[in-house]
């Protein structure tokens, strides 16, 4: 398995006219699944959103590299006002750090203010 990424974006509000406006650019899902492919990247869910964030996508990369390259890519068009990229792992990983944590020695440990 790859890198699993959570992708939210909120589009610049011309971006969002120009989706109003042209039938060609209205499905971002389909383009930005298009951009994962050409990555490498395996497109898992894409849902439309209002609020905070436009879009949200679910994807697999092949590796870190790839991932920034399609990350670099979108953010060099200018397409999005803000954009939040959130590394997924599956829930038994989680599972499993969580025990590496509690099993591994070490020093590390909250700031003291006395």
């Amino acid at each position: 398995m790859g890198v699993l990424v959570l992708y939210m974006v909120k589009y610049e509000n011309d971006q969002k006219a120009a989706m109003v406006a042209d039938d060609a650019v209205k499905d971002r899902a389909a383009i930005h699944c298009k951009a994962i492919a050409d990555f490498g990247g395996k497109p898992i869910a894409q849902y439309g959103s209002y609020g905070e964030y436009d879009m949200v996508y679910i994807y697999e990369m092949p590796d870190d590299k790839a991932l920034a390259a399609n990350l670099h890519l979108t953010d060099s068009f200018g397409l999005a006002k803000h954009s939040k990229t959130v590394p997924l792992m599956a829930s038994d990983d989680f599972v499993a750090s969580l025990a590496l944590a509690q099993g591994t020695k070490t020093e590390y440990g909250p700031a003291k203010t006395d």
